[in-house]
This record gives structure tokens, C-alpha cells and sequence, in this order.
């Protein structure tokens, strides 16, 4: 909970204020406004209220907290924090938003919220201080196992194997430290034994996955045994999770730390904190697929390169790698696997696409991966394949073109309705211009009526961006349907169909409601693809007749809170579910007024007693 202590006039030393001299008497939780700034641009925070000019890496302008006529004002992306080199005036995005705009902090916070996406959340004083107690363990537990790690790859006693596995795959000594990679020994307690000293230690390790309890056997044990261990460090360096490589026959090859408190997969990036540690000034990002090939691509001096975490490439991951750079190049296999993933990632880019940034796809030989591809050619061979990889569009129009005969009348039709609603996620700018200009071109028709007559009414910008909506829209979004709210939480992230099970949406179909018939049809769609994006999941819809309020709700995907998508989603279905028997009581009321209580069986009185609970639950909440 944060509140500030104290305003200072409005002077150059008012920007002296640190955003974290702030009291723990508020209602805020600490973690949230961490993850808050870690998803602002603060370029995106700055740069309408002041004049930015790019000059190398940083942004400079004239100082807005003292008068100058030679800009010494510095905004570094990268970091997210400016500096004033007249008047040391110093902050975050928040803190700027507190000084410049004379925001309290509270008004501050719920600012950038508004820019983000997010719900404010308000706690106890004592439960945002154990909350964040709670982080500062996690990080330190974590810290101390990676260290053990480490340790073992020097010291124990059967650690040649796994000394052996790195020297064979060409690392060095020097790139292991700096990936602090380390060795896990086989055996199912050697963590536990070492630094579960006190029951507070053993419940740290469990919660931050390092010890996996099974409470119906009263049993605790390592999650993570003989294996090579891959630290995974945020920004700032910390340790908050790890991925770990099998030395023997064991499944999976690849382990990765469950989600916790701090570690959230569809957020992190492997190698990030090195990549932006290796240098000052990144131009582009190369994504790949696998720890090994960041440090192998590493050890042979490509030090900008990173890696999801099991994972598809996310909007998140995208939206963090562009704050920091104009440049993304996918680098994926060449198989069936691999251009599945890149087309995956070319739609979370889409709609990210302003004009400036750039997205590219290297397709590495059958059989290859970056680790193979480096050793065999080298660095500068290496490079000359990711300076020209396939940019976008080309990557865009050359799958899309494959589906359709492009020298028939059909085939530009399709190939039309394939291309406009992906366009149509793009922001608005030349670069959405000229991808419109090239389907012409391929289709023979002009790009204006290609525009109308895919999109009335601007339907090809289901995804464009648009300004922070205010109050009173947050609200509005409180009034749907349990049945929209649930398809609105499915654009945002398809992948929550698999929170509920296949019998829970069976019972839905005994809802006589349309709404809950078009949820149906959506949970469909997206079991039998089960890597379909929402782009394409709208753009599926675009000839039917919902389209109109699908498009509106797939909008409304940036007023929700990324963090409970999961839990929010199980509770619509559950209350959509007590809604059957609320159905079923209407129908047996319905027989009461033709008959009488006495004349209706056990059963259905039971029925009936359920009903009124459930109606009682959902108006309670």
C-alpha cells in the first residue's frame, strides 16, 4: 500500500522525489505497481505532454522542471526512467506523471492504469506488507537455490556429467557463470535437506516451486533432479524462476518452474536480462525457441537473443521486447511446427505494428536450430541469415497466397476475406496503408473499395487501439451478460476454454439463451484449433450475422484484468451453470401454477430448493 508522504513545491527539486519514498499506510499493493511500470512505455507517458527528439539510444528535451534553452532532459527506454542533467531531476513514469501533471499518487496510479488496461487493486495495509514480504522471500529463496546450483557444478561428486554435456555442446566456462547455469543432482530431497532449515523455508520452496507437495501423501520432494538448471532472471536481474535439462531418458527433456507470484510464463523472456546486461544499445531481438540456443548464440558473440518459455509468443512478450527495441526477428525451424509458431506470432504482432517497428521470420534447414546453425557457419554467416530474413509482409502475403488459386476471380476473393481482418488489426499509419496497397495489388481491386467492401463501417479494425476509456465505460462493461462477458475473456485469451471441462459445457447447451448458444459456438471453434489467436477467431465470424458484437466485444479484451483471467472465467461458467437450475425452477414454477406442490415428486421439489439457493448465491455477489 502506497501513499506519498509528503508534496514538495513545485520547484526542480519537486522532480527530486523518488516514487518509492512512499509510505506503506495506503491501499495499493506494492506488487501491482510493479508490474504496472513494467508494462508502461514511459515514452508513451512523456512524449504527448513533452517535445521528445530521438538522439541515439535516449530521447531529450527542454527540462519541464527547470528553464533551459538546450535540451538536458533524457528519457532512457530501456530502462524506463529520465534524468535531467541541469537540475538531476530523476524518476519513472509514475513519478513524472506525480511532478508534471501534479497528480497525487493514488490519481497517478490509476492514470497509468487507464493506459494499460488494468483495475486498480486496493488492499489492507497489512495485507500489501505481506504481500510484499511474501515477493522479497520468493526473490532471496530463489536467489540461495541458484546458488546451490551453481555450487554443485563445481562440487559434486558426480557433476563430470554435466560438465561433460556443456563442453559438448561448445560452452565455456565464461558463458556458464554468466548464465549462472548449474547443475541439480539426482535424488529426490537434496534442496529440501539443504536449505529447507525451517518450516517458513520449506513453504518458500514450495511456493516457488522448488519443492513439489503432495498433501494427500504428506510428502514433499525436489522438483527439479538431475539436471543441467537454467536460471530465468526479470529485468532487474532477479532470479524468479528456472527450466532445467534432463541428463538422462526422464520426460520431459525440458522442465520449467510452475507460475507463482512472481514468475508468470506469458510475460517472461529467457536471456533478456543478459542480452540487455551484454549492451547498452539493442537495434533488434531475435526470438528463438530454447535455452540453449540464447547461450549458444551467446558464446559465439549474438548477445541479443531470447526465448518464451514453453510457451507461444505472447502480445505481452511482443509489447515488452518493442518498448526496448524497433526491431523483432522470429527465428523458428522450417517444419510444419516451426511456420505454425511464426504465423501464431505474426498475429500477436499485428496489432502492435506501428509504424517504426519492424517484425521479420528466419526459417532455419530441416532439422537445424540456431545452437546447430552457429556452430556450423559461424558468427558473420549467421548474421547475413537474420539480415535477411523475410519481413512481414512477405511472410504475410506468401502464406496467405498459398491457400487461394491467385489467378482466379475466387482465389483474390479468398484470398480478400483471408488477408482484410488481420490488416484491419494493424494500427492505423502508412505501414496499414501499404500492407491495404499490396492486397490490391494481388487482387486487382483498389484499395479504398477493398476497404469498404471487406470492412463496413471500419469492420477490419477489430483490434485498433484506442484512447484509455473512461469511468463511465469501465462501468458500462459490468452490464453484460454472463454469456458476453465470458466470449469477451475468450478474445482475450482463447486458451481459457481448457479452465472448464468438457461435461460443464454440456450442461450449458440446456440454456434456452442465445447469448450462452454463441458462447458455445466460440468454445467450439477454439477446441477443435487449439492454437487459433482472436484475430482469426473473429475473423471466422466476419459473414455472420454476430459479427457486429463479437467485434465490440472482442474491444472491450483491454478493460479486463490480465492477472484473474482464469479464475474470472471458471466463475461466469459456474454462475452460468446455476443459472440452469434458476431455468429449471421457472419451469416447475410454471407446472405449480397448473397443479399444486403437493403433486410434484420429491425430485422435483429438491430441484426447486436448489434453484432458490442458486438464485440467492448469484444476487449476494
Amino acid at each position: 500500500m502506497l501513499q506519498v508522504t509528503s508534496r514538495p513545491e513545485n520547484t526542480c527539486q519537486t522532480a527530486r522525489l523518488s516514487t518509492w519514498q512512499i509510505s506503506m499506510a495506503g491501499s495499493i499493493p506494492h506488487a501491482f505497481i510493479e508490474d504496472l511500470l513494467a508494462r508502461i512505455d514511459i515514452v508513451d507517458v512523456i512524449e504527448p505532454r513533452l517535445k521528445l527528439k530521438k538522439t541515439g539510444q535516449n530521447y531529450q528535451a527542454l527540462c519541464p522542471f527547470h528553464n533551459e534553452k538546450t535540451p538536458s532532459f533524457s528519457v532512457n527506454q530501456v530502462k524506463q526512467f529520465y534524468y535531467c542533467f541541469g537540475c538531476q531531476a530523476s524518476g519513472d513514469a509514475l513519478k513524472f506523471l506525480m511532478e508534471h501533471d501534479r497528480m497525487e499518487f493514488v490519481q497517478a496510479v490509476e492514470s497509468l492504469a487507464s493506459m494499460a488496461g488494468m483495475e486498480v487493486p486496493r488492499e489492507t495495509t497489512n495485507e500489501s506488507s505481506q504481500r510484499q514480504e511474501k515477493r522479497k522471500s520468493l526473490y532471496e529463496v530463489l536467489q540461495n537455490v541458484c546458488t546451490y546450483y551453481k555450487t554443485q557444478l563445481r562440487e559434486h561428486e558426480h557433476r563430470s556429467r554435466a560438465v561433460d554435456y556443456l563442453k559438448g555442446r561448445g560452452l565455456s566456462g565464461e558463458i556458464a557463470r554468466d548464465f549462472a547455469i548449474g547443475f541439480a543432482p539426482d535424488g529426490w530431497d537434496n534442496v529440501y535437506r539443504k536449505l529447507a532449515v525451517t518450516n517458513a523455508d520449506r513453504q518458500l520452496l514450495i511456493d516457488s516451486g522448488m519443492l513439489v507437495e503432495k498433501e494427500e501423501e504428506d510428502k514433499v520432494y525436489d522438483r527439479f533432479r538431475n539436471r543441467i538448471m537454467f536460471p530465468i532472471r526479470d529485468r532487474q536481474g532477479r532470479v524468479i524462476a528456472f527450466g532445467g535439462r534432463v541428463l538422462g531418458d526422464d520426460k520431459p527433456k525440458y522442465l520449467n518452474s510452475p507460475e507463482t507470484q512472481i514468475f508468470h510464463k506469458s510475460r517472461e523472456l529467457y536471456g533478456l536480462h543478459e542480452a540487455m546486461r551484454a549492451s547498452r544499445r539493442i537495434e533488434r531481438v531475435l526470438v528463438v525457441e530454447g535455452y540453449m540456443d540464447v547461450i549458444a548464440l551467446a558464446q559465439h558473440g549474438v548477445k541479443n537473443a531470447v526465448a518464451t518459455l514453453g510457451t507461444a509468443t505472447s502480445r505481452e512478450h511482443l509489447e515488452r521486447l518493442y518498448r526496448l527495441v524497433p526491431e523483432i526477428v522470429f527465428c523458428f525451424d522450417g517444419d510444419d511446427a516451426g511456420q505454425k509458431a511464426a504465423w501464431k506470432a505474426l498475429q500477436e504482432a499485428l496489432p502492435l505494428m506501428k509504424d517504426g517497428l519492424s517484425a521479420k521470420f528466419l526459417f532455419l534447414p530441416q532439422g537445424e536450430d540456431p545452437d546447430s546453425m552457429i556452430r556450423q557457419e559461424g558468427n558473420s554467416r549467421f548474421i547475413s541469415r537474420v539480415d535477411s530474413a523475410q519481413h512481414l509482409p512477405q511472410f504475410f502475403f506468401q502464406d496467405l497466397s498459398g491457400q487461394v488459386e491467385l489467378d482466379s476471380m475466387e482465389g483474390k476473393a479468398k484470398l480478400s476475406k483471408l488477408a482484410m481482418p488481420l490488416i484491419g488489426a494493424i494500427p492505423e499509419g502508412v505501414f496499414k496503408q501499404l500492407m491495404i496497397d499490396e492486397l490490391a495489388k494481388l487482387t486487382g481491386l483498389a484499395a479504398d473499395r477493398l476497404v469498404n467492401v471487406a470492412t463496413p463501417k471500419e469492420r477490419a479494425r477489430p483490434f485498433q487501439q484506442k484512447t484509455p476509456a473512461p469511468p463511465q465505460r469501465q462501468r458500462e462493461s459490468t452490464q453484460l451478460s454472463l454469456a458476453d462477458s465470458a466470449i469477451a475473456l475468450l478474445f482475450r485469451q482463447p486458451e481459457l476454454v481448457h479452465e472448464c471441462s468438457d461435461g460443464e459445457y454440456e450442461q450449458l447447451q440446456a440454456l434456452e439463451d442465445e447469448n450462452c448458444t454463441l458462447l458455445l459456438e466460440l468454445v467450439r471453434k477454439i477446441q477443435l484449433d487449439s492454437g487459433i489467436s482472436a484475430v482469426m477467431l473473429l475473423s471466422q465470424q466476419q459473414d455472420g450475422p454476430h459479427f457486429d458484437k463479437l467485434r465490440g466485444l472482442a474491444e472491450r479484451d483491454h478493460l479486463l484484468q490480465p492477472g484473474d483471467l482464469p479464475a474470472e472465467y471458471k466463475g461466469i461458467i459456474q454462475k452460468l451453470l446455476s443459472q440452469i437450475k434458476i431455468q429449471d425452477f421457472q419451469q416447475l414454477k410454471r407446472r405449480i401454477d397448473q397443479t399444486s406442490m403437493a403433486d410434484l415428486s420429491p425430485e422435483e421439489r429438491q430441484k426447486i430448493q436448489d434453484a432458490i439457493n442458486s438464485r440467492k448465491h448469484i444476487k449476494s455477489e
